[in-house]
């Protein structure tokens, strides 16, 4: 008799908490909402977050307030967003690096991408440029290969953190294929290109958006562009990845997420609010997405199961890279 009392007042809690859970979702937001960015403002991912602040602000009638949470390759953005209540009211942007690369290089990560996080929407692939000083000899990612086979470490490619793109992509080549640039590194990604453009390297990495003004002036030279499967309509003349022959993608994509136990009607409206108002809304997607070089290809503004499927096969994809690289854990 006890144990069935106990059994039913169990039962009763969780059904209250259950209808109070629905009742807050369905009057969400009651507040302002925080979305936290584990990056510095003016980047790519800052730039998402905000379109998508001001979309869900404008849709929900509630403050949407973007927090610049820098450093640590976002470790710092991630942690917060874990442990914050899951109420909806904090968010979070964060990219492949943050969710599927870290757990691999991390020995002691303050959060589990896969128990902590409720994923929202995929926003899509960063377009990347992978650039060359207009005076360079090779045109293309194939010379270049061919040169540095037979002249090891002769050309300079600028890196900025030991699991950034060019990093990985210089451990790759060398590691894989024999390949060896000259590895230059930067405290950060948007040092490379000024550095390049003043003569230090040869080489850099750059969103596609800042890239494709560079060479239409003569400033820089375009090799292969990183992340979409199909050739930028920003530089339609210059080779994916895949044409370049570059073997890999290490594409960065960005997403929003959610503390794990933020209630299924949240994430439902948030996901529905963002595909009307950025994604299907042409002056929005190309304001806050396409015309800062992302590629709107699947999963992009696809379901948050969907993007929880990418989390997963990003990290076997960068599983398999981390070992052919030999990166520690640190």
């Amino acid at each position: 008799m006890v144990i069935a009392t106990t059994s039913c007042r169990a039962l009763a809690a969780l059904a209250l908490g259950c209808a109070a859970a629905c009742v807050q979702a369905q009057g969400y937001p009651t507040r302002a909402v925080r979305v936290l960015v584990g990056t510095a403002a003016g980047g790519p991912q800052d730039i998402i977050a905000r379109g998508s602040a001001q979309v869900l602000q404008q849709a929900l009638g509630q403050a949407f307030v973007v927090e610049n949470r820098p450093g640590a390759d976002s470790i710092i953005g991630m942690e917060a967003c874990a442990r914050a209540a899951p109420d909806g009211h904090t968010l979070c942007t964060a990219d492949n690096w943050a969710v599927a690369l870290n757990p691999l290089t991390r020995l002691k990560l303050p959060y589990d991408p896969a128990r902590d996080f409720a994923p929202i929407v995929h926003y899509g692939f960063l377009t990347v440029a992978v650039l060359a000083r207009p005076s360079l000899p090779q045109n293309s990612m194939r010379e270049v290969f061919e040169f540095l086979k037979a002249n090891p470490g002769r050309i300079s490619w600028g890196s900025y953190g030991a699991s950034s793109a060019t990093q990985l992509y210089m451990a790759y080549y060398k590691n894989a294929r024999g390949i060896q640039f000259l590895n230059v590194p930067y405290k950060s990604a948007s040092l490379t290109f000024p550095a390049m453009l003043g003569g230090e390297i040869d080489m850099a990495y750059l969103a596609i958006g800042l890239a494709a003004q560079s060479v239409k002036s003569g400033k820089a030279k375009a090799l292969a562009v990183v992340g979409p499967s199909e050739r930028s309509p920003m530089l339609p003349e210059v080779p994916t990845w895949q044409e370049a022959g570059m073997e890999f993608n290490i594409a960065t994509w960005f997403g929003l997420f959610a503390p794990a136990a933020v209630p299924r009607e949240v994430v439902s409206r948030v996901h529905a609010t963002l595909a009307k108002g950025l994604f299907e809304d042409a002056q929005a997607r190309a304001k806050f997405l396409t015309g800062i070089g992302m590629a709107i290809e699947p999963p992009a503004g696809g379901t948050p199961q969907a993007l929880g499927a990418l989390v997963g096969a990003e990290r076997e994809k960068l599983a398999r890279l981390v070992k052919i690289v030999g990166l520690k854990p640190e």
